[in-house]
């Protein structure tokens, strides 16, 4: 048995052990690749073990990557003054595997699949037949279209440099096109809603009352309508993510302080791009996961099918979502099933 060193990734420090003769190799933290496809297939990579481990809430700190003497990577463990190789039947590795799911909401984001299929079987109360996902949507009410929009892009302005990928992926369906689609649908909204409003009069002078706030019929351009187009083009004007934020956290503000009702319909734009990444993720996360996989194709294949199908910009969403649907009918899967599965 030879020594070797090996250094802590948490402090820093050297540590002697004794090893068969294989050559430690630590990588640091941050340079370790996170491989999506570990719980479906297996890889050779030692990192990508070790940092699928790490997602799923699997203590690391004792394992290591090691190069072996024929140049296979395998993980190591040190335990107790002691050095071993960890086989691929160990129980650390055999539990991921049983699971078949990695709970990292950064990668693959698991809820939005749950999200899905509670939208995809939720049901009228009366008939206690299913309602349609669109119904669903509909049922939050319109003030969820921008609360969902907004922390969307406070996440999305910390991926852009930190994750690049996975800001890509999140940005193709929620992005400064879809905010700008919403807020113009909105001061369309609001000047619908104006003209049902009862005109009353002060002195005269016609006014209306909108939504508790009297405003004379001839100021709504400039306190009203004018506000609001200033903030659509602060928008449009954006550079980068953080300052996209920003601008709809604002206009959002607006809608608040200007006309805000429970059953306002919700946009074209931010429906389509709901739609649109429900399906992606959902689709992403039964192909990894799930055994799922397009007609006459394997994993690799349905995932590089899925990005395909996608790589327009102009994509539309609710085509994704009609996708999805033909996707769950092939596989066989039985939504209400799942959920209980997924409730034990």
């Amino acid at each position: 048995m030879a020594k070797f060193n090996v250094q802590c990734p948490k402090c820093g420090a050297n540590i002697k052990i004794n090893a068969p003769e294989v050559v430690a190799v630590v990588a640091p933290i941050s340079a370790i690749p996170v491989v999506a496809a570990f719980p479906a297939k297996k890889l050779n990579a030692a990192e990508a073990k070790i940092e699928a481990l790490r997602s799923a809430d699997v203590n690391v700190e004792n394992l290591f990557s090691i190069r072996s003497t024929n140049g296979a990577y395998e993980v190591g463990r040190f335990s107790e003054g002691q050095f071993s190789v960890v086989s691929d039947n160990d129980p650390i590795f055999a539990a991921i595997k049983a699971s078949r799911t990695i709970p990292d909401r950064r990668l693959f984001r698991r809820w939005i699949m749950a999200q899905v299929f509670h939208m995809l079987s939720e049901k009228d109360c009366k008939t206690g037949n299913p309602i349609g996902f669109t119904a669903a949507l509909r049922r939050k009410g319109y003030k969820y279209q921008w609360k969902m929009v907004v922390e969307e892009l406070r996440v999305q302005a910390k991926l852009f440099n930190d994750d690049p990928e996975n800001y890509a992926e999140r940005n193709r369906w929620f992005n400064r096109s879809v905010v700008i689609q919403m807020a113009n649908d909105y001061i369309k909204l609001v000047k619908n809603i104006v003209g049902t409003i009862r005109i009353r009069h002060c002195k005269g002078v016609p006014y209306v009352r909108l939504d508790g706030t009297d405003i004379f019929v001839d100021d709504l351009q400039t306190r009203v309508y004018a506000s609001l187009e200033k903030l659509v083009k602060s928008i449009k004007n954006t550079r980068n993510p953080g300052a996209l934020h920003k601008a709809t956290v604002n206009f959002y503000q607006a809608v608040k302080n200007t006309c805000l009702f429970f059953d306002m319909e919700q946009s074209k734009a931010f429906k389509d791009a709901y739609k649109g990444a429900g399906a992606f993720f959902t689709l992403k996360n039964l192909i990894l996961f799930h055994d799922c996989v397009f007609p006459k194709m394997d994993q690799e294949a349905s995932i590089a099918y899925l990005n395909y199908l996608v790589n327009d910009k102009d994509f539309e969403g609710y085509k994704l979502f009609g996708v999805l649907k033909d996707f769950l009918i092939t596989n066989h899967i039985d939504i209400e099933a799942k959920q209980r599965e997924w409730q034990k």
